[in-house]
């Protein structure tokens, strides 16, 4: 079990008053080779009071016209499906690559419908050609506009930039570039504290935009290495690593954040270990560090 941490309880104090509607959230990432069936049951079984999806394993339902009878399951375990990650790798494509992008995108805002669900969580692809920041951010922009209309106004895309220097939109600041210029009201961000370290971006650098454009929190933690080398394998549990998650809380709690807090750890070695006793160890680490 993790050991509590004294350093943690002034921040919770403040932090707790602005989060009693803040929803502990268990993302199909942190137990990825699980069922989806087994995912949702453990997430239940575990504490959790929302799941985020990823888009491949909804597509699979989707597929298998198998949506109602996850619905269904959902429901019974009386869960709230908080995101669909995705689509990936969204931009800087082809004309022919992007309509594919645009087809998902339309698919996965149907299944979310069907699911209960309103944000769809797209991710952007590395940037493997010698480009501009304007020229990214141009064509970025422009991706997620056509996105956005493809969803419809009652679905949400919550942009999420990747802290590795190889993603096109790798900082909080060309990320939030990005949501304003296309400026509507169904496009924000997913923050994520592991991506937050990694570009060293401040996340009250969000309220030259607005905490209403953050849809959704990802929480994690870093082993101790050089940025430089770190990917997502390095996660670990929050309370864990090296991150300072107690200015997270602090910084969360002046923007009033009080939105889903969603587990995402992408460590194989945790998808090799018992999926239930991650997803415990895991929620028994939001009580301890955010106080959830």
């Amino acid at each position: 079990m993790l050991q509590s941490n004294k350093k943690w309880e002034s921040s919770l104090a403040a932090f707790t008053e602005l989060t009693n509607r803040m929803i502990p959230c268990l993302n199909q990432d942190t137990i990825r080779t699980t069922p989806t069936d087994s995912f949702i049951s453990i997430a239940k079984k575990t504490g959790f009071e929302a799941i985020e999806l990823t888009w491949d394993k909804v597509e699979s339902a989707s597929a298998h016209s198998t949506l109602k009878r996850l619905n269904t399951e959902i429901e019974r375990q009386g869960l709230t499906v908080a995101s669909i990650n995705g689509p990936e790798n969204f931009n800087l494509l082809s004309p022919k690559q992007f309509s594919k992008v645009k087809d998902r995108t339309r698919k996965l805002a149907e299944a979310a419908r069907e699911l209960h669900c309103n944000l769809l969580a797209p991710v952007p692809s590395p940037l493997t050609n010698p480009l501009s920041e304007s020229e990214v951010l141009t064509q970025t922009t422009e991706s997620v506009s056509q996105m956005a209309e493809v969803c419809g106004n009652d679905i949400k895309l919550g942009l999420e930039f990747l802290g590795m220097a190889d993603c096109s939109v790798s900082s909080l600041k060309t990320a939030m570039e990005i949501v304003k210029t296309v400026n509507r009201k169904n496009v924000g961000l997913t923050l994520d504290s592991f991506h937050l370290y990694l570009s060293r971006s401040r996340l009250l650098d969000i309220e030259s935009l607005g905490s209403d454009r953050v849809f959704m929190v990802h929480v994690n933690d870093s082993e101790p290495r050089d940025l430089r080398l770190l990917n997502d394998s390095n996660r670990v549990f929050p309370g864990q690593g090296v991150i300072d998650l107690q200015q997270l809380v602090k910084d969360l709690a002046k923007i009033q954040y009080d939105g889903y807090m969603s587990l995402e750890l992408l460590r194989p070695s945790y998808w090799e270990d018992d999926p239930e006793k991650i997803a415990a160890i895991g929620r028994e680490s939001l009580r301890r560090v955010f106080g959830i």
